[in-house]
């Protein structure tokens, strides 16, 4: 596999995911126990659609690959079909219509809280990966998944979704990335601004259907009954029927459907030779 890979080889239905250097980026990268804080799918061969504030748009890859301020680097990853073998035509026409669908949904910005919150507990905290599965389980129930506003990897995935192309998610094993050292006035300033310019601005946040206590033990016990749990040692458990709002970058990457092709040079590392 090539270091880099050139512009030229990408296509529809491709899939980019990206290292941000603000504090923000640091954070969702931790908290999601990946390299990634971005996640982006190319609606053709030169524009790619990515959730953003306010609201998801539709970049050229020329663009973003100017934007080396705010970069680190973008990875290329390409979806297969559940037989491995590369989409058709129709295939990637199909998923290149869904993610363009999905421009001018809006940034839930406030929802950004509780999915952290919900990747520390689920992907970080458990060390035995079957746990992390169940308790995987336990929160798709509980967060609910709005159409109307996404955040970046959860719109990848619905876009594959939608095209009848969503990739098998498994549960990985830890990479247990170390805490980022946070400049904490830069991100309350990214924080804020960030508020400001998104729909949920007023501070309303998108929360989930609440769930009593008998609800829970009951979800528990059904999930016990149906799924026999692997003893011993780490294997990758996939998840039957994941919910597009707790996707995470780290989900994409890992999928066996997905396969790394390679980095795209940004145009200052080109300008370096």
């Amino acid at each position: 596999m090539k270091p880099y890979i050139d512009t030229t080889e990408l296509q529809a239905g491709d899939i980019l995911l990206m290292r941000g250097r603000s504090s923000l980026s640091d954070l969702i990268a931790w908290f999601g126990d990946s390299v990634y804080s971005h996640a982006a799918v190319m609606c053709s061969d030169t524009h790619f659609v990515e959730a953003a504030m306010p609201r998801s748009r539709m970049v050229a890859l020329d663009e973003r690959l100017r934007q080396t301020d705010a970069y680190h680097f973008i990875e290329v990853f390409r979806p297969t079909a559940d037989d491995g073998n590369p989409l058709d035509e129709v295939q990637r026409e199909r998923l290149a219509r869904a993610a363009s669908q999905q421009v001018g949904v809006d940034y839930p910005v406030d929802m950004l809280v509780q999915l952290a919150a919900v990747a520390v507990v689920r992907d970080r905290i458990p060390e035995d990966g079957c746990l992390r599965w169940l308790l995987r389980e336990l929160v798709d129930h509980l967060i609910c998944f709005d159409p109307e506003h996404m955040v970046c990897s959860e719109l990848v995935y619905q876009a594959m979704r939608q095209a009848e192309l969503a990739p098998t998610i498994v549960v990985a094993a830890r990479l247990d990335q170390p805490f980022p050292d946070v400049d904490v006035r830069e991100l309350v300033r990214e924080w804020l601004e960030a508020r400001g310019a998104g729909s949920m601005g007023q501070g309303q946040a998108l929360m989930p259907e609440p769930v009593n206590e008998e609800e829970l033990v009951g979800a528990y016990h059904r999930l016990r009954q149906e799924r026999r749990f692997v003893a011993g040692g780490f294997s990758p458990h996939p998840v039957p029927d994941p919910n597009p709002a707790t996707i995470l970058p780290v989900d994409l990457s890992t999928s066996p459907q997905v396969r790394r092709l390679g980095r795209l040079r940004l145009l200052a590392e080109g300008m370096n030779g």
